[in-house]
C-alpha cells in the first residue's frame, strides 16, 4: 500500500480483502475504499454451494461496476481453482492493465513480474516489487498501518496505569487456521515467567475471541500476574496496543504481522509454515526481529517452491527450547538484535 500510493499517487486506490482484515484500513487515508469478503466462503468443496457462488457474483458485480484502470493481485496462482478466482476478478474488474506475480498460470496477466516461489522473497516484497515494476520510484514502500485515534486511547484504557518496562505481549493461540503453529500454554508460561524473572516488566496476553480457553490455561501454568485481553481488541486496538509494547512473542498469525506493521519488536515462532515467506520482512522495514525454529523441525512443511502442502498433515513446532525464547527476547530488548528472518 506505501508503494502503490507512493508510486502511483494519481490514482484512487481500492482494496479488496477478506473479511478479517477490512479494519486494517478503517482509518487508511491512501485507500478509497475497502470492499471485504468472507474468503471461508470459497474455500474447497465450499465453493461450489449456491450461497457461495451467489455471493461471489455479488461481489464480482461490485467490481465490475467501478470500472477499474488497473488491477494488482497480490496473491500466488498457487492452486488452479484460486487461479480460476482472480481470473474472474480480473475479467469483472474490465482493468486494461491486469499484474501481478506469474508462475506460469498467470496467462491473463499483462504486466507480471517471475513467481520465484515462497520464501524468494517474503511476500511483502512481492507486492511492492510489482508496483515499482509498474511505477519506477523513489519510495520503497514500507510496512505500516495507520492507528485511528480513538483505538490508542481504547488501548490505553485496556493497559491501565500500571504498566512496567518492558511490556511485552504474548499470543499463545492461532484461531482455527494451521492449528500446528501453536505451542502449549505451558511453554509460554515458563517463558513468561523467566522473563519476569531476569527483566521484571509487564505481559500482556493478546488473540481473538475464540482463543479466550486457551489464554486461561497460559494464566492458570504463570506464576506471573497477566493482563488479558483475549477476545477484547478489535484489530484496530490491537494495532494501538502492540505499538506500545516492547516486544511480541508467538507463532506465524495475524497479531504477529500487526506487531511487524507498528515496529513492535518480535521474537517468533515457527514449525509448519515458512518464516522465508511469511516471517518478518526486513526488505519493506522490519523491525528487529528473530526467528526461532525447532532443531527437529529444520524445513517448513507448508508453503514451499511453488506449492502450498497438505495442511492436515503438516508437522507442529516441534521441540522448541523456551530457553531459546527467553534468550532471544533478552538479546532484542537489550541490543536491537537482527531483522528479519535468513533467505
Amino acid at each position: 500500500m506505501d508503494a502503490a500510493s507512493s508510486c502511483l499517487p494519481e490514482y484512487s486506490i481500492d482494496v479488496l480483502l477478506g473479511s478479517a482484515g477490512g479494519e486494517v484500513f478503517a482509518c487508511d487515508e491512501r485507500v478509497n475504499k475497502v470492499i471485504t469478503f468472507d474468503r471461508k466462503l470459497i474455500e474447497g468443496i465450499r465453493a461450489f454451494t449456491p450461497r457461495s457462488i451467489i455471493a461471489w457474483i455479488k461481489l464480482l458485480w461490485s467490481v465490475y461496476r467501478r470500472h477499474y484502470d488497473i488491477v494488482i493481485f497480490a496473491h500466488h496462482m498457487t492452486t488452479f481453482l484460486g487461479t480460476l478466482k482472480l481470473f474472474s476478478i480480473a475479467l469483472a474488474s474490465g482493468a486494461p492493465l491486469r499484474a501481478g506475480i506469474d508462475n506460469g498460470r498467470g496467462w491473463f496477466l499483462n504486466a507480471s513480474l517471475p513467481d520465484q516461489g515462497f520464501g524468494a522473497k517474503c511476500e511483502g516484497a512481492y507486492w511492492r516489487d510489482i508496483v515499482l515494476a509498474l511505477a519506477p520510484c523513489a519510495s520503497g514502500g514500507n510496512l505500516g498501518i495507520k492507528v485511528c485515534p480513538e483505538s490508542y486511547a481504547k488501548a490505553d484504557s485496556l493497559l491501565g496505569n500500571n504498566i512496567a518496562r518492558p511490556l511485552i505481549a504474548v499470543h499463545h493461540g492461532l484461531g482455527g487456521w494451521i492449528p500446528g503453529r501453536a505451542w502449549r500454554a505451558e511453554l509460554y508460561a515458563k517463558v513468561i515467567d523467566r522473563l519476569h524473572q531476569v527483566l521484571g516488566g509487564s505481559f500482556i496476553l493478546i488473540g481473538g475471541p475464540e482463543e479466550v480457553g486457551g489464554a486461561e490455561e497460559v494464566i492458570k501454568a504463570s506464576r506471573t500476574e497477566l493482563v488479558n485481553l483475549v477476545g477484547k481488541t478489535s484489530v484496530q486496538v490491537l494495532a494501538a496496543v502492540l505499538s506500545r509494547c516492547d516486544l511480541y512473542i508467538g507463532p506465524d498469525s495475524g497479531p504477529m504481522h500487526v506487531a511487524e506493521a507498528v515496529g513492535t519488536k518480535i521474537v517468533s515462532l515457527w514449525g509448519p509454515t515458512n518464516e522465508r515467506a511469511w516471517g518478518p520482512c526486513e526488505e519493506i522495514g522490519a523491525p528487529p526481529s528473530v526467528c526461532i525454529r525447532a532443531p527437529n523441525r529444520p524445513k517448513p512443511s507448508l508453503y514451499v517452491g511453488h506449492k502450498m502442502g497438505n495442511v492436515s498433515q503438516a508437522w507442529d513446532l516441534g521441540d522448541i527450547d523456551p530457553e531459546a525464547v527467553v534468550d532471544a527476547a533478552i538479546r532484542l530488548l537489550r541490543s536491537g538484535g537482527k531483522v528479519g528472518c535468513k533467505r
